[in-house]
């Protein structure tokens, strides 16, 4: 057991020195000025443009000169009618370089930020950066190692949990059975860190987050972000899974409840539709958990058979546990599958991103598990006992880097499906097709195709609006490219269901209009 402390230490020293900070959800598409643009004089203001909607109280920009002086803003705060804008107004600038500094949290809850520069007047050759003390980074490194504390011990200990009951019921040897000890200890961890994860987590963010709900009971900002609201159930799950006196169905549930809840923290959000991503990955984490808990099990169950000197009662054990850890097994695989297909495509998987190469990376380690659990498997049923812990050690440590893996990738955008979208509309003469061939985040090229024998129109109009963001673009006009041809740029400034409309006005003073609604999918890379 000293030996799994000891490599669940060097495994957070390693997330400590090469973790990178918290992935974006959120990309930013435009900004006003521009990156890197010449403004002939002072800007009346400085916006930005993202891929979904921010939180109200949750953002910063901040504005330094060539000689990384800090200039005072108006705002920042967000455009009435699009969440997905922020806007700053500056003092008027003398010429010379700026850089403008941001930070925000995306609808999903996901911290980011970045910066851009722009000119007025000219531009200086030497730009002095804005000095940065690197605590937000600091902050998010520590985050990443008590989130993967928790949830690793979340996972093993209901696991463990299940384990035990299971083998009260189906008459376990005593020693697989037993795996209830320090359970205060357990449940402190995870209470504590829980906690650490929220004031961490708020004091990552944005906008003075911290003081605002502490300082100034802001408490309505807890409830804008779903990694808070995961954190919050998951106490309340650890609080009442302390209840003592209860039946033993009620703490089987709470620990069944906190470990679900981590479905809900980040990427299920941008994937349509929800109740499926969350599905997929409710199963995968209970398929972690048992795998895990029965792993654990059995190292402990060896650890204490080893100081007691007793033998343990293989016999009762062997079928029903490989069934279980089969069952457990092909659950964590096919659901990590299934929620890896549904959120993106494999033709973009391997293009080397930090996602892609983690995914890899739980893959190998899980094959490892399986090639390990297989050769123990056929020695148990060989000898009639487990022959070989230091095997079983090692198949739990592959399980602890494949968790790793898969808190890592929970931090990281994944890469976005290249998908288009094709609607066909019945008209009177003939029929409408529309068409467009990259559906993501951003501006993309809507395509409108007026077949003959249909009267050709004399202008054809695009609006596009997402109403629970209360976003209505002003109608886009769609320019003539050939016969019966119209195109037109529209703007999808953030993930999730739009709603458009086409316009199409003839000749003879008559109209016509055609409308659907897509999805855009989110949690893509960051640009």
């Amino acid at each position: 057991m000293k030996r799994m402390v000891v490599c669940w230490f060097i495994l957070l020293m390693l997330l400590c020195a090469g973790s990178p900070p918290v992935f974006a959800h959120a990309s930013l598409l435009a900004t006003i000025p521009q990156d890197g643009q010449v403004v002939q004089s002072s800007p009346g203001e400085i916006a930005l443009e993202f891929s979904e909607p921010l939180e109200e109280g949750l953002i910063d920009l901040k504005l330094y000169d060539e000689h990384g002086r800090s200039i005072a803003l108006t705002g920042p705060h967000l455009t009435a009618g699009n969440a997905a804008r922020m806007r700053a107004e500056p003092p008027k600038l003398p010429d010379g370089t700026y850089t403008a500094v941001w930070s925000v949290v995306s609808e999903d809850g996901h911290p980011v930020n970045g910066s851009f520069t722009f000119s007025v007047g000219r531009s200086a050759s030497g730009t002095i950066a804005p000095v940065s003390d690197g605590t937000s980074a600091l902050l998010d490194r520590i985050l990443a190692v008590i989130r993967y504390v928790v949830e690793g011990t979340l996972l093993i200990a209901a696991g463990l949990h299940w384990i035990s009951w299971l083998g009260r019921r189906r008459g376990w040897p005593a020693d697989m059975r037993a795996t209830g000890g320090r359970r205060l200890a357990v449940w402190i961890v995870i209470v504590v860190g829980l906690i650490a994860e929220g004031l961490l987590y708020l004091a990552s963010l944005p906008g003075n987050a911290l003081t605002s709900v502490f300082a100034k009971g802001q408490w309505a900002l807890l409830g804008q972000s779903p990694f808070l609201v995961m954190v919050g159930a998951q106490l309340v799950c650890m609080l009442l899974a302390a209840v003592p006196g209860m039946v033993e169905g009620w703490y089987l549930v709470m620990w069944a409840l906190a470990v679900g809840a981590l479905a809900f923290g980040g990427h299920a959000w941008g994937i349509q539709p929800v109740w499926l991503a969350a599905s997929f990955r409710i199963l995968h984490l209970f398929g972690l958990a048992l795998w895990l808990g029965a792993l654990t099990g059995l190292v402990l169950a060896m650890r204490r058979a080893r100081k007691s000197g007793d033998a343990i009662e293989w016999g009762a054990l062997r079928r029903f546990f490989v069934r279980l850890a089969l069952l457990a097994s092909a659950t964590a695989l096919l659901s990590g599958a299934a929620l890896t297909v549904q959120q993106t495509d494999w033709a973009v998987l391997w293009k080397g991103q930090t996602w892609s190469v983690l995914l890899g990376l739980k893959l190998a380690l899980t094959g490892v598990m399986l090639a390990l659990a297989i050769s123990q498997t056929l020695r148990w049923r060989k000898h009639g006992r487990l022959t070989s812990p230091a095997l079983l050690r090692w198949e739990w440590r592959a399980g602890a880097l494949a968790l790793l893996a898969g808190v890592w990738m929970s931090q990281s955008a994944y890469p976005l499906p290249v998908t288009s979208y094709a609607k066909t509309f019945p008209a009177a003469d003939a029929q409408v097709v529309v068409k467009i061939p990259r559906v993501a985040p951003g501006t993309q090229i809507m395509t409108i195709e007026f077949p003959a024998p249909m009267t050709e129109p004399r202008q054809v109009q695009v609006q596009v609006s997402k109403p629970d963001a209360e976003i209505n673009r002003q109608p886009i006009p769609a320019e003539r490219t050939g016969t019966g041809r119209y195109q037109a740029d529209i703007p999808f400034s953030m993930y999730g269901t739009w709603t458009y409309r086409i316009d199409a006005a003839f000749h003879d003073g008559t109209h016509a209009a055609f409308t659907d609604t897509l999805f855009i999918p989110g949690g893509g890379e960051t640009r």
